[in-house]
């Protein structure tokens, strides 16, 4: 079995050995911390930036995690895949406070070291990088970070006011991310479509992690608002166009807020656009096994943030009918407590 300090090491110095050749550096504020992002590749930062692009920059605070980028491709470093157990999406390995995983469908390296907060992420070529790489990068390092750090990544969307935000949970197809793209260029402002990131406790919020959105053909139909920013976007391997907000609608994207409520979207036929009180067993179960599923690891402690989230917040389940946009009103309402139960 791979020793995961000496791949750790490894690429690490890889990395900052073509760094000093041809680096470059992007830092954000991400839930209040520092994130650096450092490329050893110019075509990897014009990959990857544009999903933060949203995000606060903070050039002269110390960070509080560094994620390390590079290709192959740029400076002729080749990493041979560690030898590491198979896991969920790829492979993996966790050595104490160090983590490394391998894709195997986007063969890649992605390590995390706990003690130095440092992250590596290593792919072949970054002219060939996926489109979904690109519309949320990371993942998987945020997860392991966030997890260290009492924060948790989910997968749901966001949207809200000044007064407070929604978390929009529920299998892939349900719904959350055509209602969340809905609210682009309305009263509410969007925060997230797939992923983004929970800050539990007694008030707990919502931060936004990528300005990116996604939809597929069907979605695009039922968002007249987006569809001239969807007409020349890149399609990910599910074959969903990905665009990122802030480049049609600068103004659209709110990177914190306080979370009101959990909602459940659920497309129905007609009209009709409604909103139900939820048990909080039906809300835990429309959040946790998606978010389980495709962030592995640390599942126990995940649980019990998700678990916290949703006993402290009231949960609903929203019908969404043919027309998207007549979800706004509902939302609002849920999120100034206005929202009567039917």
């Amino acid at each position: 079995m791979t020793d995961a300090a000496a791949v750790f090491a490894a690429a690490e110095k890889a990395f900052q050995a073509a760094y000093l050749d041809s680096g470059q550096q992007a830092v954000y504020r991400i839930a209040g911390r520092v994130i650096a992002l450092k490329f050893a590749s110019s075509t990897l930062a014009e990959k990857l930036l544009p999903a933060f692009a949203h995000l606060e920059p903070a050039e002269d605070a110390p960070a509080d995690l560094t994620i390390c980028c590079w290709d192959g491709a740029s400076n002729g470093v080749r990493i041979v895949a560690p030898e590491l157990e198979k896991g969920r999406g790829g492979l993996e390995y966790t050595d104490g406070p160090i983590r490394v995983a391998w894709g195997l469908d986007d063969p890649g390296l992605q390590a995390y070291k706990a003690e130095c907060q440092v992250a590596l992420f290593w792919v072949p070529d970054a002219a060939k990088l996926a489109a979904w790489e690109q519309g949320a990068p990371f993942r998987r390092i945020f997860h392991w970070w966030s997890a260290r750090i009492g924060l948790q990544l989910v997968h749901g969307a966001a949207v809200g006011t000044g007064v407070g935000g929604v978390l929009l949970v529920g299998r892939g197809g349900s719904g959350k991310s055509t209602t969340a793209l809905a609210c682009v260029g309305s009263s509410l402002d969007y925060v997230a479509d797939d992923y983004c990131l929970i800050e539990p406790g007694l008030h707990p919020r919502v931060h936004s992690l990528y300005g990116s959105g996604k939809a597929d053909t069907a979605s695009i139909a039922r968002l007249p608002r987006l569809a001239d920013a969807f007409r020349t976007s890149p399609i990910d391997q599910q074959g969903k166009s990905i665009i990122f907000i802030t480049e049609h609608f600068p103004r659209a994207v709110a990177r914190s807020l306080p979370l009101r409520a959990i909602v459940v979207p659920r497309i129905v036929a007609g009209p009709t656009c409604r909103a139900v009180a939820l048990t909080r067993g039906d809300a835990l179960r429309a959040l946790a096994p998606s978010t389980l599923f495709q962030m592995p690891g640390d599942r126990a402690s995940s649980l019990a943030r998700m678990s916290a989230l949703i006993r402290c917040l009231p949960c609903w389940q929203l019908d969404v009918g043919n027309d998207p946009d007549a979800a706004q009103p509902f939302l609002a309402a849920i999120i100034t407590g206005e929202a009567p139960a039917k």
